[in-house]
């Protein structure tokens, strides 16, 4: 594997010939976005026997400003983890753009007919970690690192609520993988900054255009926690992971026709998914 810090399409990954990897059981995969990603991945390093690391950042359309965020505290993981018997530590950075707009983006009034609710952000979390088992199953890795955390100080972010991460982790388990969640019960970021060492420096961070979308006008998050964990379960896994499917078979992303017939299939299904 070659560290690179431009875009990679999934197309692009699979167009260019890597080699598969030994002694598997030692590889990771880490998500690598904030600072909590970086925290997670030295709590997880220190915990597990990890000897190669590879960090996967996501982009998307709907991201804006420092776009290169992952790229610059990635460079910082080396020097953190410097005293550990870490033997590789490589990055790929993902554009997942037009599955984005086709499966998160497009959809909303799917979601609102079926199950009385909107906000993109738990969808785009489970679409962030099911995008990375291709590049997993490729490399027969099995288990992918996250810096979800339930609480950050007194905010809760509805993509991260307990249940939420609950069931991520439930379904990356059917799938074969182990989904490391290292800081998921830390709740204060002075204890993330302790993690992380006097020494770190965040980088200037990139924004999302969905970003305290789910907050009403008092604050709260209005939707019913029940609802949202429907969605996921009887929506968007199947639709993600028949494109899981589709990429490692077909090695490319599935043209928009396919998207739409297979939406319309799962659509018709999802009083049938328990």
């Amino acid at each position: 594997m070659e560290k690179t810090l431009e875009l990679f399409t999934l197309d692009k990954f699979y167009s260019e010939q890597r080699s598969k990897l030994d002694y598997r059981e030692s590889f990771y995969i880490c998500e690598v976005a904030g600072k909590d990603s970086i925290a997670a991945i030295i709590q997880a390093v220190r915990k597990y026997d990890i000897k190669n690391l590879l960090g996967i950042g996501i982009f998307h359309r709907s991201f804006f400003g420092n776009i290169s965020e992952p790229i610059e505290h990635f460079k910082s993981v080396k020097d953190l983890i410097l005293q550990e018997d870490i033997e590789s530590i490589n990055f790929l950075y993902l554009d997942v753009s037009n599955l984005f707009d086709l499966l998160i983006v497009r959809n909303m009034a799917i979601v609102q007919k079926y199950f009385g609710y909107y906000s993109p952000c738990p969808s785009c979390h489970l679409f962030f970690h099911m995008m990375r088992i291709p590049v997993a199953e490729y490399f027969g890795i099995t288990k992918i690192i996250s810096g979800e955390r339930e609480y950050h100080g007194d905010r809760k972010k509805l993509n991260q609520l307990p249940e939420v991460l609950s069931l991520f982790k439930e379904l990356l388990q059917n799938l074969g993988i182990k989904l490391i969640q290292p800081i998921r019960k830390i709740r204060n970021d002075e204890e993330i900054f302790k993690i992380l060492g006097s020494s770190w420096k965040s980088a200037e961070p990139f924004r999302c255009s969905f970003s305290k979308n789910y907050y009403d006008e008092t604050g709260e998050i209005p939707f019913e926690i029940q609802k949202i964990l429907n969605s996921l379960k009887r929506f968007y896994f199947p639709l993600f992971l028949s494109v899981v499917e589709y990429i490692e078979i077909n090695h490319k992303e599935p043209e928009e026709k396919w998207l739409n017939d297979k939406i319309k299939q799962i659509v018709s299904l999802i009083d049938k998914i328990i």
